[in-house]
C-alpha cells in the first residue's frame, strides 16, 4: 500500500510538472509558393535526433539551432537515425533555393536540392515556432502541422545599407545580415563610400580612412528635427571626430558571416560624384573648387572625381582591385548617380579630355568615365552595377542597372538588353516616412506606405516574357541621412522589409494585401518579444479634414483593413469603449481629436492626434495690401491646416516680408493670434523671425496689440512646423494688421545662403 501511495504521488507530481506545450502559428512571410495546413502539431523538444546525409547539412542545422535564444538544444546527428525528429533529404528535382517542409505530429521532413534550400526551410521553421521560443527560456515548442512547397520568384532579393552617412559597426552589420536571412533575402548591398565618409580600408591609399572616414560631428539625434541639408561645414582648426571604418579583416569576417547565411555582399564605391570624402583625402584626383573636408551633411556640388586626369584612373583601378580582392561575389556597384557636372565645365583637365576624346558634352564625359571603370571591373571577371544615371551619355556595354528614379531607367535598360534590379524610390526606399506627416518621427523626406511597398508590381505587364527575365529582382534601400542609431534603423526597416521580401520571393498572383496583414500580426509579435523597434503606422488612423461652411469635416481611415477606430474630441486618450468611427465627423467647435485603432478590443498602432480650431477669424478675408494691388489670401482663414509637407495645398505662400490685413463686420475683442509656419529650408522656406499684431480702432488708427520674436527658430535650418502664439492686449478692434518678417537674406552657411527666403502659413487662428 505504501509503495502504491508513493507511486501515485510520483505520478501526480510528474503530471503537475509537465509543461504546457505552446504551439506556433502557420503565418509565414514571405508567403510560400504552396502551403497546406494540417491538424495537430509536432513537439520540438530540447533533445533532438536529426537525420542528415552529409556534413554540410549538419553544419546548417547546427548553426540554426545554435543561434536560437537560450541555446540549450541537445542535437544528435546521424545518417542512419531510427525515427528521427527531423529528417533532411536531398531532392535533385527541386530548383536552386527551393525546398519542401512537411510537419506532422510525428516529425519534420525537409527536402531540397541545394544547401540554400535547406537553410530557407529552417528559416520557415523558425517562423512556425511560437513567439515564446524567442525568449531566453528553454522549453518544448509546438510546431503546427503543415505541408509547404516553396521557391523564390526572383534570384536577386536585396537590402542596401548606407554606412557612409551614419556608421554602423561590425556587430550591427551582422544583425542586418541576420534579419535579411530570416526573410530569405540573399543580396547585401553595402554602400561604403559617399560625401560624408569613406568606410573601407584601402592599404594602397591609407588617407581614405585616416582622413576620409571622419567628419566634424554635427549629427542630429532628435527625431523631431531634420537638418541634413545645410549643416555647418568644417572650419579651420575643427577636429573631425565622427565616423569609423572597416578594416580588411572586418570585411572578410562580414563577407564570410553573410556567406554562411547564403547572402552575397555587393560593395558600392560611389563615383564619379558623391565623392567629397574621397577628394578630401586625395585632392589631386579632384576638380577645381573641390571642398577640402569630409561633408558634415548634405552636399550636391564640388564633389566629383576628375575624369580629365590620368591619375584619377590609376587611383580608381588600384583601389577597385583591392576592393574586388575582398568581395568574391561577381558584382561591384560604382554608384554613378547624382553627379553634378558643373565642376567639369570649369575644370581645364575635364575640358581637355572632352576635346581630346571628341565628347560633345559633360554627359558623354560621364559615360566615358563609367566605361573606363567598367573595363577595370570586367578585367577581373566581374560585372559592374550602377544607378540609372549611368544611362546618361550612353550606357556601358556590360553594365547592370539599378533603377531608382522610378521605373523608366530600368525599363529602358531592359529594352536595350541589360540586366536590371528594380528599386524605385516610390516603392523600395525605406528611409521615407511610413504614415501621416504630423504623426511620424521626422525621418524621411517623402512617403513610402506599407501598402504601397507591398502592392508594387516588379515586372510590369508592358514587358515581354523575354524582357521580363532581364529583371533580376528587387531590393529595399535604407539611406541613413536621418538614421543615427540602431532603433531608427529597425523602425524604418520594419514592417516594410516584410512587404519587399514578399515581393522578392512570392509570385505576384499569390499576393493579397489582407492576407499579408493577417500574417504580419504574428511577425510583429515576434519583434515585440525581441525588443525590436518598428513602425505601427499602417495600423494607425489617418486624420483627414476639410472645411465645409462653418464646420470641419473629418474622415478617419487606416491602411490595414478590418480595424475598429475609436476616437475622442476632448483630448482624452481613446479606449476600446470610446465612440466608434462609422462615418465622417462634423466639428462645429474647436476640438482636439484623438483616434486609435483596435482589433478584438486590443489597441493597434499609435494614438493619432490633431488640434482643429474653429475660431473667430474663420471666413473673414485676409488680404495682402503691401503690393501695388490688393491680393486675397483665402487659405489663411478657411479652417484647413497644413501638414509637415511642402506639397500640402493648405499652406499659403508668403514673401519674406509682408503685412496682412483682416477687416471684421463688427468689432471683436481678441486675446491671441496663433498660426503654424513651415520650416523647409532645403527649399528656402523659413518661419518668420518677427511677428507684430496691430488693431484697428474705431477712428481708423492702428495700435500695437502684441509682438513675438523667434530669432533662433527663424535662423535654424531643418524641416519642421513651428507654432506661433502672440498674446494680445485686449480691446475692441474692427480689424487687424499682422506684420511678418523672415530673416533676409538667408544666413551664411545655410543651404541657400544669400538667397531670398519665402514663408508658408496655414491659418491665422483668432481667439
Amino acid at each position: 500500500m505504501r509503495y502504491l501511495y508513493w507511486a501515485l504521488v510520483t505520478l501526480f507530481l510528474s503530471a503537475c510538472s509537465e509543461k504546457k506545450v505552446v504551439v506556433g502559428q502557420a503565418a509565414v512571410i514571405p508567403k510560400p509558393q504552396q502551403q497546406t495546413n494540417g491538424k495537430g502539431h509536432f513537439v520540438l523538444s530540447q533533445n533532438l535526433s536529426i537525420s542528415i546525409e552529409n556534413d554540410k547539412q549538419q553544419a546548417i542545422v547546427s548553426q540554426f539551432f545554435g543561434e536560437l535564444p537560450g541555446n540549450t538544444w541537445q542535437l544528435s546527428f546521424s545518417t542512419e537515425s531510427q525515427n528521427p525528429h527531423i529528417t533532411l533529404t536531398s531532392d535533385g528535382k527541386l530548383a536552386e533555393e527551393a525546398y519542401s517542409l512537411q510537419v506532422t505530429t510525428q516529425g519534420i521532413q525537409i527536402k531540397s536540392g541545394s544547401e540554400s534550400g535547406f537553410f530557407y526551410a529552417l528559416q520557415t521553421l523558425k517562423q512556425l515556432m511560437p513567439v515564446e521560443s524567442l525568449s531566453a527560456n528553454s522549453g518544448d515548442w509546438g510546431i503546427p502541422a503543415v505541408n509547404i512547397t516553396d521557391a523564390p520568384e526572383f534570384g536577386w532579393r536585396g537590402y542596401m545599407l548606407d554606412v557612409s552617412r551614419h556608421f554602423f559597426d561590425t556587430d550591427e552589420v551582422k544583425k542586418v545580415i541576420d534579419f535579411m536571412a530570416e526573410q530569405k533575402l540573399n543580396r547585401f548591398h553595402w554602400h561604403l563610400t559617399d560625401d560624408q565618409g569613406w568606410r573601407i580600408e584601402i592599404k594602397s591609399y591609407p588617407k581614405l580612412t585616416e582622413v576620409g572616414a571622419w567628419r566634424v560631428d554635427h549629427n542630429e539625434t532628435d527625431e523631431s528635427i531634420s537638418n541634413w541639408w545645410g549643416r555647418p561645414v568644417q572650419k579651420d582648426g575643427e577636429k573631425a571626430t565622427y565616423g569609423g571604418f572597416y578594416t580588411q579583416e572586418d570585411i572578410k569576417d562580414i563577407v564570410a558571416y553573410a556567406k554562411a547565411r547564403f547572402i552575397e555582399v555587393i560593395p558600392e564605391i560611389d563615383m564619379p560624384g558623391h565623392a567629397q570624402a574621397t577628394i578630401a583625402a586625395y585632392p589631386e584626383i579632384g576638380c577645381v573648387n573641390a571642398a577640402p573636408y569630409v561633408a558634415t551633411g548634405g552636399v550636391y556640388k564640388n564633389n566629383t572625381y576628375n575624369p580629365g586626369k590620368e591619375e584619377t584612373f590609376v587611383f580608381a583601378e588600384t583601389m577597385l582591385n583591392e576592393v574586388m580582392d575582398l568581395f568574391p561575389f561577381n558584382y561591384v556597384h560604382i554608384g554613378g548617380d547624382e553627379c553634378n557636372k558643373e565642376q567639369w565645365k570649369l575644370d581645364p583637365f575635364a575640358q581637355k579630355r572632352m576635346k581630346d576624346e571628341g565628347l560633345k558634352d559633360e554627359h558623354e564625359l560621364q559615360s566615358y568615365f563609367i566605361k573606363r571603370i567598367e573595363k577595370m571591373i570586367n578585367a577581373r571577371g566581374k560585372i559592374m552595377i550602377g544607378w540609372d544615371e549611368i544611362l546618361e551619355g550612353g550606357l556601358a556595354p556590360n553594365a547592370t542597372v539599378m533603377s531608382w528614379r522610378g521605373e523608366a531607367g530600368g525599363l529602358a535598360s531592359v529594352k536595350a538588353g541589360h540586366e536590371v534590379i528594380m528599386t524605385p524610390n516610390k516603392y523600395c526606399y525605406i528611409d521615407l516616412k511610413q504614415g501621416h506627416d504630423d504623426m511620424e518621427p521626422n525621418l524621411g523626406y517623402d512617403y513610402l506606405l506599407l501598402s504601397t511597398a507591398y502592392n508594387y508590381q516588379v515586372v510590369p505587364d508592358s514587358l515581354t516574357a523575354e524582357e521580363g527575365r532581364l529583371i533580376k529582382g528587387i531590393q529595399a534601400n535604407l539611406w541613413t541621412e536621418s538614421i543615427s542609431d540602431w532603433g531608427k534603423l529597425t523602425y524604418m526597416t520594419y514592417p516594410r522589409l516584410f512587404a519587399i521580401a514578399e515581393n522578392a520571393w512570392t509570385a505576384p498572383d499569390a499576393k493579397d494585401w489582407d492576407d499579408f496583414t493577417e500574417r504580419l500580426a504574428p511577425q510583429l509579435n515576434r519583434l515585440d518579444a525581441q525588443g525590436v523597434r518598428y513602425a505601427t503606422s499602417a495600423y494607425s488612423p489617418w486624420i483627414d479634414h476639410k472645411a465645409d461652411g462653418k464646420q470641419i469635416r473629418v474622415a478617419l481611415h487606416t491602411e490595414v483593413n478590418g480595424l475598429d477606430i475609436r476616437y475622442t474630441t476632448d483630448g482624452t486618450e481613446p479606449t476600446s469603449s470610446s465612440t466608434k468611427y462609422t462615418d465622417t465627423l462634423s466639428l462645429t467647435e474647436t476640438a482636439t481629436l484623438k483616434a486609435r485603432s483596435f482589433k478584438d478590443g486590443n489597441p493597434m498602432g499609435y494614438v493619432a492626434t490633431m488640434h482643429l480650431p474653429v475660431h473667430q477669424g474663420f471666413g473673414f478675408l485676409v488680404k495682402d495690401s503691401t503690393a501695388s494691388r490688393v491680393k486675397e489670401l483665402p487659405k489663411l482663414s478657411d479652417l484647413q491646416y497644413g501638414k509637415l509637407n511642402n506639397g500640402d495645398p493648405n499652406w499659403q505662400y508668403l514673401p519674406a516680408s509682408i503685412a496682412l490685413y483682416i477687416d471684421f463686420d463688427t468689432p471683436k475683442t481678441l486675446s491671441q493670434v496663433s498660426f503654424n509656419a513651415l520650416r523647409f529650408t532645403i527649399s528656402g522656406i523659413y518661419p518668420p523671425e518677427k511677428v507684430a499684431v496691430f488693431g484697428l480702432d474705431t477712428e481708423g488708427n492702428y495700435s500695437q496689440l502684441g509682438t513675438l520674436n523667434k530669432t533662433e527658430e527663424a535662423g535654424t535650418q531643418g524641416r519642421n512646423k513651428i507654432r506661433y502664439k502672440v498674446a494680445l492686449k485686449e480691446m475692441p478692434v474692427s480689424g487687424l494688421r499682422i506684420d511678418l518678417d523672415a530673416i533676409n537674406p538667408i544666413l551664411e552657411g545655410h543651404h541657400r545662403a544669400g538667397g531670398r527666403p519665402s514663408m508658408r502659413l496655414d491659418e491665422l487662428v483668432l481667439e
